[in-house]
C-alpha cells in the first residue's frame, strides 16, 4: 500500500501554482489541461484563452487545436518548483525509478504501475475538485474554466473524455466526447456567446 501524502500535496501545489499563473495571464482563460504522459512523467498544466479558440475556428486548419493541449500558447509556470519537478520526483518515489536511477532498488512491476497510474489520475482528479471547490478554476469574469487531464503522448486516447466527465456536468461531458465533432462545436459556441456577453 502506497503512502501518497507526498504526491497529494505535489499535486495540489502545482496545481494551485499553476492554475494561478494562467488566470493572471488570461482574464477570459476558458481551458486548462493538466498533461500526463504513459510513463508518469511530465506533469505539465496548459492554458486556453476564450479569445484564441475563437480565433482558431476561423480557419479549417487551426480549428483542431483547441482540443490539442499540447498545441496551446498559455504555460501555468511554477518558478518555485526544480527539474525533474516535485510531482514527477513524488512518481519517481512510487514507482521505484527514482531507486532506480540511484541504483539502490527497482521499478515497480508493469500490473503495479498500472495501478499506480490509476491512483495518480486519481489524484490528479481529486486535486482539480478542490480547486473547483474553492472557486479557483473561474476566470476574472466569473465564468467556469473547464479542465481536464490530457494524454499529452496519446497513449490513452480515453482519459481526456473520462476526466473531463467527472469534473463537468453530464450536458458538457456528452458534448466533449464528442469535441472532434458537432459536440465539439456546441462547446465552443458556448465559450464564444458566454465571451460575447463580457465584450
Amino acid at each position: 500500500m502506497h503512502d501518497f501524502t507526498r504526491l497529494n500535496e505535489a499535486i495540489l501545489t502545482t496545481l494551485n501554482a499553476g492554475v494561478a499563473s494562467l488566470t493572471a495571464q488570461s482574464p477570459d482563460l476558458a481551458f486548462i489541461a493538466c498533461g500526463v504522459a504513459e510513463d508518469l512523467t511530465g506533469f505539465f498544466l496548459a492554458g486556453a484563452s476564450a479569445s484564441w479558440l475563437i480565433e482558431t475556428q476561423q480557419d479549417a486548419e487551426t480549428a483542431e487545436l483547441a482540443w490539442w493541449p499540447s498545441e496551446w500558447p498559455l504555460v501555468g509556470e511554477d518558478p518555485t518548483d526544480t527539474p525533474p519537478g516535485r510531482v514527477t520526483s513524488a512518481i519517481w518515489e512510487l514507482s521505484g525509478t527514482q531507486a532506480s536511477l540511484d541504483g539502490t532498488g527497482s521499478e515497480i512491476d508493469d500490473d503495479a504501475y498500472d495501478e499506480l497510474r490509476t491512483d495518480y489520475e486519481e489524484r490528479i482528479i481529486w486535486a482539480l475538485q478542490e480547486l473547483q471547490a474553492q472557486g479557483a478554476l473561474r476566470n476574472s469574469d466569473g465564468h467556469d474554466v473547464w479542465v481536464w487531464i490530457h494524454s499529452a503522448d496519446n497513449a490513452f486516447e480515453e482519459l481526456d473524455a473520462s476526466s473531463f466527465a467527472e469534473l463537468q456536468d453530464e450536458a458538457l461531458a456528452t458534448d466533449f466526447a464528442d469535441r472532434w465533432g458537432a459536440g465539439g462545436q456546441r462547446l465552443l459556441s458556448r465559450i464564444a456567446a458566454r465571451s460575447a456577453t463580457n465584450s
